[in-house]
This record gives structure tokens, sequence and C-alpha cells, in this order.
């Protein structure tokens, strides 16, 4: 194969099926679920990092961009594009489709959500020859899972005929996610696989099916595509974009078109969208439970127990449990009755609808910050500062902080004092005194952060001098 491949990378979903763990502030694909040390996002990046594919565009929401760009900052992102707001995916693949073509990249696309788990990707890479051919020709080409059971949670599609000289079928109809009794008679019959979510197609076939198809999006996303570039940052313009009708590809073309082929590959392949599907990846004990350290079970079966950040949870003759532990919320269910978690979060809306938004470790350019502890009068935060990074020259009207070196070196300014502080030293800022603080090192500054005042509010922060523009 002589054409490199374009993998875009859809990292804007939210995640609330696995909620507490997946937050709107920290969406599912920014975590690592599956026991390991990288995110989804992560091991989507390096499913793509071999010789037949160029550099990756990523796309994801605004709020996201500073996860985002850390988590992606190993694979050499060639285009991190930020979405104002959310339009599904049918406009970020267009956004992507308009940046390949004004850089060049004309050959195949290949998209992929960012939050799926496949164990081993070379069952798709070995035969994706077949599917840039059919590209090349103009057609869009889909990604199906050869089913292993008859699931009720996926889509399915019904292959048509064989197109010859490939592993790839015309595309007979698109089927809703079945009932049971109808995912069996799929299986029965045969010619039916899993929607994947995964397409490959060169940017403008994918374009001009949207356009014949979804007008209104194709002119949005087009108006929005004179891209500015700031931070490492790629951004359209939001204007055009408000207007944008929100679609995803599979209606607002796929299942309209006639110009789709599918291709089912034999990958050991999860969409990890709810909790029943995390627990089905996680290993098991011999009574059914996951295997986590921090859970201790006795005369209890089948259950899945997550604790976030060290806490243990004891279970005693209960079976059949869904126990998901973060630092400030705990959901606990049924397992078979998890379908019901998104009528339980709108109720959960009506009255702690920051336990919806909010997490813990929240991500800033400099690096990150964690909320270990508050309550009246008081916040206390773990600060780490990437190297060469400095947080703005700012001031507070109503707080005051106290700074503890942890680790690292901290370079402090507080008014016209300027401080070298290492571990174990600290400083005080009253209330209305200008400070920064920067790490000049090659590793990481961590510091407490201890605020004091009647009012301790993100909001209470004037900004002076920002190398990050922020204002």
């Amino acid at each position: 194969m002589n054409t490199l491949i374009t993998p875009v990378i859809l990292a804007g979903g939210i995640g609330s099926r696995l909620w507490p763990l997946s937050r709107q502030a920290m969406p599912k694909q920014f975590l690592p679920l599956l026991n390991n040390e990288n995110s989804l996002l992560q091991n989507t990046l390096n499913r793509v990092s071999g010789a037949e594919f160029s550099q990756p565009i990523l796309v994801c929401n605004e709020q996201h961009r500073f996860i985002a760009k850390e988590q992606s900052s190993a694979a050499n992102v060639f285009g991190l594009i930020l979405e104002p707001t959310g339009k599904n995916t049918a406009p970020a693949i267009a956004l992507a489709a308009h940046y390949a073509i004004q850089s060049g990249l004309k050959g195949p696309m290949l998209v992929m959500p960012a939050d799926h788990h496949i164990k081993d990707f070379s069952p798709l890479t070995s035969q994706i020859n077949d599917a840039v051919t059919l590209a090349e020709q103009g057609k869009l080409v889909t990604f199906s899972i050869t089913p292993s059971m008859a699931h009720t949670g996926f889509g399915y599609i019904k292959q048509g005929s064989k197109i010859s000289g490939s592993n790839c079928f015309e595309v007979a109809e698109f089927k809703e996610k079945p009932n049971l009794a109808t995912a069996q008679k799929y299986l029965a019959e045969g010619g039916y696989s899993w929607n994947s979510g995964m397409f490959l197609f060169t940017p403008q076939a994918y374009l001009d099916e949207l356009e014949r198809f979804t007008p209104k999006i194709a002119h949005s996303v087009k108006m929005a595509s004179h891209f500015s570039h700031d931070l490492g940052f790629t951004r359209p313009d939001s204007e055009p974009l408000e207007f944008c009708p929100s679609d995803s590809i599979d209606y607002a073309i796929l299942e309209r078109s006639n110009n789709v082929a599918v291709m089912p590959v034999a990958l050991k392949w999860n969409d990890v969208g709810s909790f029943s599907a995390l627990a089905s990846l996680s290993t098991k004990d011999s009574y059914g439970n996951n295997k986590s350290e921090n859970h201790t079970a006795q005369n209890s079966t089948n259950n899945f127990v997550i604790s976030e950040h060290d806490h243990s949870i004891a279970t005693l003759g209960v079976s059949d449990l869904a126990i998901i532990h973060t630092h400030d919320a705990t959901l606990v269910a049924d397992k078979n009755k998890l379908d019901g978690l998104p009528l339980l979060l709108k109720q959960l809306a009506l009255s702690q609808s920051d336990k919806l938004n909010h997490h813990q470790v929240v991500y800033r350019p400099w690096g990150n910050y964690r909320t270990l502890v508050e309550g009246s009068g008081f916040k206390v935060k773990k600060i780490t500062v990437n190297s060469d990074a400095k947080l703005s020259t700012q001031r507070h009207q109503h707080r005051a902080e106290h700074w503890v070196v942890v680790s690292g070196v901290a370079d402090v300014r507080i008014d016209d004092q300027e401080l070298t502080l290492t571990q174990d030293q600290s400083c005080y800022i009253a209330a209305k005194q200008l400070h920064s603080l920067a790490n000049n090192q090659q590793v990481p500054l961590i510091v407490i952060e201890v605020q004091t005042g009647i009012i301790l509010d993100e909001n209470d922060i004037e900004r002076f001098n920002d190398m990050y523009g922020r204002y």
C-alpha cells in the first residue's frame, strides 16, 4: 500500500453511562479504565502508530483541550481540532475532512472513536488494503464486527452482495439495536455483523455525501472551516457551528447512501459503553467478582466493584451488584438494572448537578490540580506544574493561599518579592497580593495549596499576565 492512511480520532463523547467514573469534565475516553496506565484515548492512538498510518487528527471538545493535549503528546498529533460544542459525529468528521484537504491530505481517513477497546488491531490492518481500494474509488467503507453472541446493545449491519476481488460487501440494510429474539435470528441467518463506529473514506467523498444528504450540516461546517491555530490547538470558526444541526454519521449519511460498503472484521472489540461492557472485560475470581485489590468479599458472588484512590470496599452476602466508588460519589446498583442509570442521573441533576459535571482532577495548560479536601472557609489542593510551565500572574480578592513545596523547585513571585522554594519550604500569599508560580526545572513541581477565605471559587482569579493567553 503506497497511500498513507490518516487516522481521525473522535474524542468528543461524555460517557454518562459510566458515572460516577466518567464526568462531563473528565469523560471515559480520558480514563484508564482497563487496569493499565493508559487511557482509552491513548490506547486508540497507539493502535494507529504503524507504518501504514500518517500522523493522526484528533477532534475533541473545547473544554477537554488540555487533557487531550497532554494525553496525545506522545502521538505527535498532526492536528488537535477543538469543537466549541459537541454536534455529534457527522459535523466532527466534516471538520477533520476539511482540515485534511486544506493540509494536502487527500488520501483515505480512518475514523475511530477514542473510547473503544480492541485487544488486537491486526485483523483489521491486515485486510485494510481492500477498504483503501474502495475508498479511493469514492466508496464509504464501514467496518463491522463479526458477532460472537446475540447482543442487544449494538446496531447491526446486514451484508448484501460481495464486492468482487475484496473482503467487502455492499450494505443491504442498517438495523437498530434488536431485542434478544431478533438478535438470535440474525446470528442464525448469518450475514449480520455489529456496527463498530469505525469508517474509511477519502475526505472529499465524505464531504460530497454530506452535501448530498445533509446540506445544512455541510454548509455550516464549510463556513466554520477557517481554522486558526494557538498553543498547539486548531480552532474552527465557532459562530457558524452554533447553527449546525447535530447528527451522527449513521443517520446523516450511511443509512441513506447507496455508496456504502461494509468489511466484517473478527476483532475482539468492546465499545465500553456501560458498566456491563466494562465488567465483561474484567478478570474474575472463582466467585464471579471482578478482581480488585481494594475489594474484600465474603459469601459474595458476581459483583462488579471499582474503588478509586485506595478506598477499601468489603462485601458480605451480596450478589449481582455494581458498586462504583469515587472521591465524591458512590453508585450501588443491581447489575441487571443498570439500563436505568440515565433516568437516575436526571434525578440527580435536579439536586446535585455538580456531581455529574466536575471531577477531582482539573487540567490546565501548565499541569493539573486535585482537590484533596474542602469545607467551610478552607480548601486543600495538590498542584502539579509541568516542566518549564508557569501559572498566570494573578490575584484573588477573597482568599489567601499558603503554598508548601512537596517536590521540585518553585519559582514564586509575591508582589515585588521573588522566592525560590525547595522541598518542605513554604510561602504565604495574602488576599489581593499579586503572585505567580513557575517550574523552570526538567521535573514536575508538586505543591500543596491551602486556601482560606469566605469565597473559594475559581471565578475569583484576576489574571494580569498569562503565557497561555487566558484572561
